[in-house]
């Protein structure tokens, strides 16, 4: 999934969070994290593990699975983060003697005024999302849809359509919020074009279509974007980020920090949106020592300053850190995929390329099971090339690990004559061999 993506989760958010609330409403909070203000605990924000935990155990139900390593630790700190903030506002909204609800509609209305100065500073790309509602009908020939045309232009589209013979309909449909934007080129005039009419007809090679032109929206003006389903979208978007940008000060304001275990740190920088090359700056010491050797012993903290140099784009200026980071965490025992298609980059060794083939050989076989080969194809190529080259090895058990693997792949994709080639030269080789 790479980072979760940076990841498509936010909508599910609110829901886990009334989850979380209902579920540990009761319960009382441990000191796993917390909010600290003037250099003391503000009471009644700490949050407990097992509190991160269940929200977490949420999120890997609905998408099913996160690499431990550069995954797993950005989504808890996701949460970790969006949890405080939730207890800051709490914390606000009391100061106040209002609820979160009031205290959040009182910090992001959005006024008039406001939206229309959001639609005259983004009129050009708010109209590249002029839409229309339509009603169409599909002929095989250009006569056969004109006679309907003439036929909806004097009783109406819904009763031409009623009173026309499935012989000569190839099809009909309703579309409402077709946008200019995604609309084929062959389609933007008849559909978007300065028409008196709103019957029209285009013909193509594949038949010709009669449109009916429910409802027309160019955005062109303030009035159309308010009578728009895009309006109300927008001022909520407007109003959510005013109310961020609210709390964001207010959390410089009021002399508070979020104080969370260490090995969270810089993963809760990369949440706040901190600059990758600020989070190098501000961690480095925490990880590498002066000559750039890996110091830090918890993984967490390794792979996160790894994700901060990958996404500053700096892994040639910090290639001995980011090399020595990859070997430390090899060295630790997490050999996984992404941890190995790093490695690659700096130990070309037979071991390596096997850990590395052997984990892409079991996602591939996830694939292939799927019977979603057609996106993995390329990998695929690859992964048998590279086994194939190293079931040629020295090494009897680097050989003979690629031999399972060949046979593996090629049972998967039913290729089971190749695939018993293989099994009968590990066999023969190796009759007690354990899969």
């Amino acid at each position: 999934m790479g980072k979760f993506g940076r990841f498509t989760i936010l909508v599910l958010f609110t829901l886990l969070i009334t989850f979380s609330t209902i579920s540990y409403a009761a319960k009382g909070s441990s000191q796993f994290a917390y909010i600290e203000k003037d250099g003391k605990i503000l009471q009644g924000t700490e949050i407990s593990e097992e509190e991160v935990l269940y929200m977490y155990d949420m999120y890997l139900n609905y998408y099913g699975y996160f690499d431990f390593l550069f995954e797993e630790p950005y989504v808890r700190a996701m949460i970790i983060n969006d949890l405080l903030k939730e207890r800051f506002i709490s914390y606000l909204s009391s100061s106040e003697n209002l609820s979160s609800e009031a205290f959040q509609e009182k910090y992001s209305d959005v006024s008039e005024a406001e939206m229309q100065k959001y639609y005259t500073d983004n009129r050009d790309e708010i109209m590249k999302d002029a839409y229309v509602d339509i009603d169409y009908a599909v002929f095989e020939t250009q006569e056969q849809a004109e006679e309907f045309m003439k036929k909806a232009s004097e009783v109406g589209f819904e009763k031409a359509l009623e009173s026309t013979s499935e012989e000569v309909l190839l099809a009909s449909d309703t579309y409402d919020g077709l946008k200019k934007s995604e609309t084929g080129e062959a389609f933007i005039d008849v559909l978007f074009g300065p028409y008196t009419s709103k019957l029209r007809m285009h013909t193509t090679e594949n038949g010709s279509f009669v449109f009916f032109i429910r409802n027309s929206n160019d955005l062109s003006t303030f009035e159309k974007f308010k009578a728009s389903p895009m309006y109300a979208d927008a001022r909520k978007n407007i109003s959510d980020e005013k109310f961020k940008k609210f709390i964001e000060t207010k959390l410089t304001t009021e002399n508070v920090k979020f104080v969370v275990p260490n090995e969270y740190n810089i993963w809760i920088d990369m949440v706040q949106n901190i600059a990758p090359e600020k989070l190098i700056q501000k961690h480095y010491d925490t990880v590498f020592d002066a000559k750039g050797n890996v110091k830090a012993e918890n993984a967490w903290v390794i792979s996160g300053m790894l994700t901060a140099i990958e996404d500053a784009k700096l892994t040639d200026k910090y290639e001995k850190e980011y090399s020595n980071g990859i070997r430390k965490l090899y060295d630790m025992g997490y050999k996984t995929f992404l941890v190995l298609a790093r490695l690659r980059n700096y130990d070309d060794s037979e071991l390596v390329n096997l850990e590395y083939n052997v984990e892409l050989s079991e996602i591939l076989l996830y694939y292939i099971e799927q019977q979603d080969i057609m996106s993995v194809l390329q990998y695929i190529y690859s992964n048998l090339s590279e086994l194939e080259t190293l079931s040629n090895s020295e090494n009897s058990q680097i050989r003979q690990k690629a031999l399972e693997y060949l046979y593996k792949m090629f049972k998967a994709l039913g290729e089971e004559d190749t695939a018993n080639e293989y099994l009968d030269k590990l066999l023969k080789e190796n009759p007690e061999y354990k899969f």
